[in-house]
């Protein structure tokens, strides 16, 4: 219950002490985002008018036959246009993606500093930091995969559980494929922080999962009771949307009254942006702080500095 008042106390104090920072990193993220998404497309347009290939025949793709009406010039165009997306991607995670969570993972982190976020994040993209990114790649492919067959044998287990006939094999396998998902979920909750952990300290993959499950050993209450909160905040911030959206789409599309609404509902879930980008980072740091205290034999939370 301590750590959770902690993180609500300090889950406003951050928001109000980045509030505006918290917009500009999002907007400077979403301008080097699209920077580049144009560069990605430049390069794909020069790419084919190199090679000599027509642009038109992409039209082809819709056709069941689509194989037979390729050139192979087209087909070699598609293998370089992946390979080059592929190369997009792992550059954004350099650049953009880990500036991005490094800065608020670094600001929510001691509550008596005043950090300058944008410094933290052109810094960060000044280290060029290749073999992080290479990291969290594999982490997330790692990751995918303890949990995608944990919930996948979950719910195949739950699906023929569901078709079987026989009532002890169909309770049986109802029982593991329900074992499984809350397996999933529980580990979901132990490891949710391996990311933030490779990130912030540069561990290595397995490093970074083993930390997570340390961090969070006796903590999956607290971690559950945050993504709870932080689902509640952002559904309530989100309902004026759903309505004035589905309203609109329904039958008051010319209706300028439930058009200045709709506005006036995306502009109040805009305006939570910051606090709910807050609540994504500021349970690590709060965990951060107690397993310190704990190490330093201390229970007390207060003292809310890493140093």
């Amino acid at each position: 219950m301590s750590l959770f008042k902690d993180f609500l106390k300090d889950s406003f104090l951050f928001t109000k002490k980045y509030y505006g920072y918290v917009f500009g990193i999002i907007a400077l993220s979403f301008i080097f985002l699209l920077i580049s998404f144009v560069i990605l497309l430049i390069v794909g347009i020069l790419l084919a008018l190199i090679m000599g290939v027509d642009m038109s025949t992409i039209s082809l793709l819709n056709d069941v036959e689509v194989f037979r009406f390729l050139s192979s010039k087209f087909v070699l165009y598609l293998i370089l246009m992946v390979i080059i997306f592929i190369i997009w991607i792992f550059l954004i995670l350099v650049f953009i993606q880990y500036p991005f969570m490094k800065t608020f993972i670094e600001i929510t982190r001691d509550r008596d500093a005043n950090k300058s976020a944008f410094k933290i994040f052109f810094d960060t993209m000044k280290e060029k930091n290749f073999s992080i990114a290479l990291k969290m790649i594999a982490l997330g492919f790692l990751l995918a995969l303890i949990f995608g067959a944990i919930f996948g044998i979950g719910i195949l287990c739950i699906v023929f559980g569901i078709a079987l006939k026989n009532l002890v094999g169909r309770i049986l396998l109802l029982i593991v494929g329900v074992i499984g998902i809350l397996l999933g979920i529980y580990i979901l909750l132990r490891l949710m922080f391996a990311n933030m952990i490779l990130i912030d300290r540069d561990t290595g993959v397995v490093t970074s999962i083993k930390e997570s499950a340390r961090l969070t050993k006796g903590k999956v209450i607290f971690v559950l009771a945050v993504l709870i909160y932080n689902s509640l905040i952002s559904a309530v911030f989100q309902i004026p949307v759903y309505i004035f959206d589905t309203m609109f789409n329904q039958n008051y599309q010319y209706n300028i009254f439930f058009i200045v609404l709709s506005l006036a509902g995306f502009i109040f879930y805009l305006v939570a942006i910051p606090y709910l980008i807050v609540l994504n980072y500021l349970p690590y740091n709060v965990l951060n702080v107690h397993s310190a205290n704990i190490q330093n034999g201390s229970e007390k939370s207060d003292d809310y500095i890493l140093g």
